[in-house]
């Protein structure tokens, strides 16, 4: 797979501004949420009130996207500080709850469910604000990076919350959560944005910023990334899947103690991808990039599914989720490049609420097909013990693994759909934005 060139255009010190502000945040926001739980479990030992938690978290994605438009009527910059206030006002309520030590779990739930409507809407606002910040060229660098966040709250998240909540009780991560925010914000309200009202409208958008110009757009002009956000809904119900699934195999093969290590191994696998694309920017064949990301995911799961080891297992991981960075940056680069900038926050705002909606169902669904139909099957005396069994063994635990080789099957099915759709003859360009942007033309000659 070819990069975009070896020149590495530069990011500009605006985006780095904002991004290592947000990314920062992201990672208190990690710390925040993994602590609570953590706290909730140990207050009222019930897996009912994580599963609350769980819920509430992926429920707002879904509430809000109508309301998306929002981000399209006002300046980007102004969308994500007002988003990033309302998702503080929780977490911080719960602070001085904690602090009068009159905090009680309800009032947790409550907070992150106000947390995750405000991230609602300044994640797919920080998405479409990228191309105000760097040059067209540097997009996929852009990208990238932003990917590196995610990947470090996947690591740090788990390795510092529990021991700050077991040292010095929930308030400990609250507080992070809130030094973080106030970081991320001062970074973002300190950077000039060029989103005024030269944003240029998109073709039959003009001034109506409601949802109906823009579904008409995708179901027309934008038709192929129509057909792309539905492999990506398909491709986040499969991580559901595997998530739920590595996690049962991960304390199957290495005991509840050293669980951690798998977890460990894909957060690594995360952040050297996303600091390689980061570096070198997105693969120039952009659909090329997604298909053999899904292939590779597909292989990974198999190694790890094939044999009851942990090194099997950590070998597995490593290279399903290495490519996940540029899978991700490649997909976030197709849709800056093609859809117009006055619709990028309505667009976002559905892969978001896509992207949450559906993989907490694959979570839901994939525990109780692994509990009531994988287990059962791969037991000594299954049903599917003397066909699969003899290639990946039988017994406790093997049920994930086979939940693994369906997920490894549904990506290559999926990667095989999208190597003969119109979508991949379509957007696998190499060539520059398809939309001319003047803002981005204005960031071409500041950023340096």
């Amino acid at each position: 797979m070819g990069m975009n060139g070896h020149s590495r255009p530069p990011l500009g010190r605006r985006f780095i501004t904002v991004w290592a502000g947000q990314t920062l945040s992201g990672i208190g926001s990690s710390m925040s949420a993994i602590g609570v739980a953590v706290y909730v479990f140990i207050e009222t030992g019930s897996a009912v009130w994580l599963g609350a938690l769980s819920a509430l978290a992926a429920i707002p994605a879904v509430l809000v996207a109508p309301f998306a438009g929002v981000i399209d009527r006002h300046s980007r910059r102004s969308v994500m500080l007002a988003a990033d206030a309302f998702a503080a006002f929780g977490p911080a309520v719960a602070l001085m709850l904690a602090l009068s030590g009159r905090l009680e779990v309800w009032h947790l739930v409550i907070a992150g469910f106000l947390a995750s409507l405000g991230n609602a809407v300044q994640m797919p606002a920080a998405q479409a604000a990228v191309p105000l910040l760097v040059t067209p060229a540097a997009l996929g660098r852009a990208n990238g990076l932003n990917q590196l966040g995610p990947a470090l709250g996947f690591v740090l998240g788990p390795a510092l919350a529990t021991p700050l909540v077991a040292a010095w009780g929930v308030q400990s991560v609250l507080i992070v959560d809130a030094v973080t925010f106030v970081i991320a914000v001062s970074a973002t309200a300190a950077v000039r944005f060029d989103d005024h009202d030269d944003r240029g409208a998109a073709e039959g958008d003009g001034d109506d910023r409601s949802w109906r110009p823009a579904l008409q757009w995708l179901r027309t002009t934008g038709r192929p990334l129509l057909a792309l956000l539905a492999a990506m809904a398909a491709v986040n119900c499969c991580l559901g899947f595997y998530n739920i699934a590595l996690e049962v195999l991960a304390i199957d093969v290495a005991g509840s103690a050293t669980a951690g290590v798998v977890f460990a191994a894909a957060g690594a696998a995360m952040i050297a991808g996303s600091l390689w694309v980061g570096r070198r920017g997105v693969p120039v064949h952009r659909m090329g990039a997604l298909v053999h990301g899904l292939v590779l995911m597909a292989i990974g799961a198999v190694i790890s599914a094939s044999r009851p080891s942990v090194w099997f297992v950590l070998a597995g991981v490593f290279v399903a989720l290495a490519l996940v960075p540029a899978v991700n940056a490649s997909t976030a680069t197709i849709f800056h490049e093609h859809v117009p900038p006055s619709m990028q926050g309505r667009v976002f705002g559905l892969r978001f609420a896509i992207g949450r909606a559906l993989d907490p169902i694959g979570a839901v669904l994939a525990g109780v097909v692994v509990a009531h139909v994988a287990e059962p099957a791969m037991a000594d005396d299954g049903s599917a013990a003397s066909t699969l069994g003899r290639a990946i063994g039988t017994g406790d635990g093997r049920g994930a693994a086979l939940v693994l080789l369906g997920v490894a099957t549904a990506l290559l099915v999926l990667a095989a759909w999208l190597r003969r759709s119109r979508a991949y003859a379509t957007l696998d360009t190499t060539a520059s934005p398809t939309v001319s942007h003047p803002a981005v033309e204005a960031a071409a000659v500041t950023a340096a």
